[in-house]
């Protein structure tokens, strides 16, 4: 009975998405992986959750889809002759969907409920830029920055998504755990939160007070779909609208041109993370006063020479061709992406080279030999046996973890791998940094140094709340990326030779094994109308989503 209970929920879920499908009133927009954890933007550390509180909640700025910069959103802005103080303004249309106004007092309560220390909060790192917010009256605030701030838009204001005070307790003491971060009955954005399956769909209803004008499809479904190869099922029986994805899996679908289709480079940067410190207890890089913690090293990867042979031990240019005949991919050097590129030139900047020779010299200099005879080093009694565990979300992600177990075992590093859904993934094993090495992507938004300054930036290293996800601490590199985005003036010139080092050293140290870059692309179904796609939109729901319609 059990099972025909479950198959029937089943079946009457795939009749309600093909209905919507063939609705005029529904655009359906894929969610490859797992399940949303959370639609408070300031808690969330995964895209799907991201994207869809995204749809629900207004940020104080618009992105430009073409050029990623900000424009007025929630509110309008003016800036001091210093450019420490930024003066914004509600605007007067902006209200919650209940009617009541957006308000300065919004704005505080939630840069005060990230730093607070009874939230754990992904966000505290990016507004630690801000020195303070102050309550003008209801519609102007004044933030004053720690110091000058050239990617203020993709760090703190970035992540000063107001989120409705009179929701939540004053003190904060329910901000972790109110029923309101996972079913909101109130938003600012285009879109507001209807009703959700768990691991299967988000439904999401137009607002009516929307700030740009309520949008003309009445209903945003987000379908949660496992894998890629479920995703191009769904595309070819015109069971998504949206799609986002990789140009190897466009190629693999029978007529790509039958779809529109946006493609841009990817300010993403697929990872292999070697973990500096012990797995076994992860620790935050400073303690509660802001002393410097000493981590205890990871006792494969602590040595810099483990870490450059892995990066020489497998062959990343045929990881590159894997992505696409058109793709363009080629062999990052550091967390600066062909995103920026033209505006910041790393090319003189050398990937690592395939050379197993000289990974096998470096493990033989750093002590890890093969005693016994049977294919795998060791070093003090500890055979080199590491357990590489990742979520298969993409492609890319599956052919690196089969390249690296298939290649560095040839040197004497015994891979075994090991995949998880990928909501399990984040909360047991990635943000908690109980991995010696692992596989995902990491992407930066908008600014230069959006990957940079969250993966290396030492003030990161904070088991379940930081993106430094390799626990890697350089005072210098802490040095350069401050400097960098902190400097007079913003000059690019100048702060191109600051990036340069920032690549150089986090290519040498391999603070992160930096594998291939990747092309977005944003396939839609034609009945899809009105659509303007820019490369900063990401992924995400961009500016012009509420002028999309659907044909019936």
């Amino acid at each position: 009975m059990k099972r025909f209970i479950l198959m029937l929920v089943v079946l009457l879920l795939a009749v309600s998405v093909a209905a919507a499908q063939t609705s005029p009133d529904t655009l359906i927009w894929s969610l490859t992986g797992g399940d949303i954890s959370t639609l408070n933007p300031v808690l969330a550390t995964d895209g799907n959750s991201l994207t869809v509180s995204a749809a629900i909640f207004g940020g104080l700025a618009f992105t430009d889809p073409d050029t990623g910069l900000p424009l007025p959103g929630l509110a309008t802005w003016e800036i001091s002759d210093d450019g420490l103080q930024y003066t914004f303004t509600i605007k007067d249309e902006a209200v919650w969907s209940d009617g009541t106004p957006v308000t300065s007092a919004d704005a505080k309560f939630t840069y005060d409920a990230v730093m607070s220390d009874v939230v754990e909060s992904p966000r505290k790192a990016d507004m630690s830029a801000i020195s303070s917010i102050e309550i003008v009256d209801d519609k102007t605030f004044v933030v004053t920055l720690a110091s000058s701030n050239c990617t203020i838009w993709g760090s703190a204001f970035g992540s000063l998504v107001p989120l409705p005070a009179h929701k939540y307790a004053a003190d904060f003491s329910d901000f972790m755990t109110s029923d309101f971060n996972t079913a909101p009955d109130i938003g600012s954005g285009p879109y507001l939160f209807a009703e959700r399956s768990a691991s299967e769909y988000v439904r999401l209803s137009a607002n009516p007070s929307y700030i740009l004008g309520e949008p003309k499809i009445p209903y945003l479904l987000f379908r949660i779909i496992a894998d890629p190869a479920t995703l191009n099922q769904a595309l070819q029986t015109n069971t998504v609208d949206y799609a986002f994805m990789y140009p190897d899996q466009l190629e693999q679908l029978p007529e790509p041109d039958a779809f529109n289709n946006f493609l841009f480079p990817n300010n993403n940067t697929p990872i292999v993370v070697m973990n500096y410190q012990d797995s076994e207890n992860p620790q935050a890089a400073y303690d509660a006063d802001g002393n410097p913690v000493e981590l205890t090293p990871n006792k494969f990867f602590g040595d810099i020479r483990v870490r450059q042979a892995v990066a020489m031990g497998y062959d990343k240019a045929a990881l590159a061709l894997t992505q696409g005949e058109n793709s363009g991919s080629v062999q990052l050097t550091g967390p600066v992406t062909p995103a920026f590129y033209a505006t910041y030139d790393m090319s003189g900047i050398e990937p690592w080279p395939y050379d197993p020779e000289q990974a096998k010299a470096l493990l033989d200099e750093a002590g890890w030999v093969d005693t016994n005879g049977n294919g795998i080093r060791d070093k003090d009694g500890v055979e080199f046996e590491v357990e590489l565990v990742y979520s298969p979300l993409v492609d890319l992600w599956a052919n690196i973890a089969t390249v690296l177990q298939d290649q560095l075992g040839q040197i004497g590093i015994k891979v075994n791998v090991n995949t998880m859904e990928w909501s399990a993934y984040l909360s047991e094993v990635l943000l908690p940094y109980k991995y010696d090495i692992t596989i995902v992507g990491f992407g930066g938004g908008t600014q230069i140094d959006g990957i940079a300054y969250n993966l290396l930036n030492s003030k990161n290293v904070i088991p379940n709340s930081g993106f430094n996800l390799a626990a890697y601490v350089n005072p210098e590199m802490d040095a350069l990326l401050e400097q960098a985005r902190t400097l007079p003036g913003c000059d690019v010139a100048e702060r191109e030779k600051l990036y340069q080092q920032v690549q150089q050293i986090s290519r040498d140290d391999v603070a992160y094994d930096w594998t291939v870059s990747t092309t977005a692309v944003n396939v839609f179904n034609r009945r899809v109308t009105d659509v303007t796609y820019g490369q900063w939109d990401g992924g995400g729901v961009g500016l012009t989503v509420y002028q999309w319609g659907l044909t019936p």
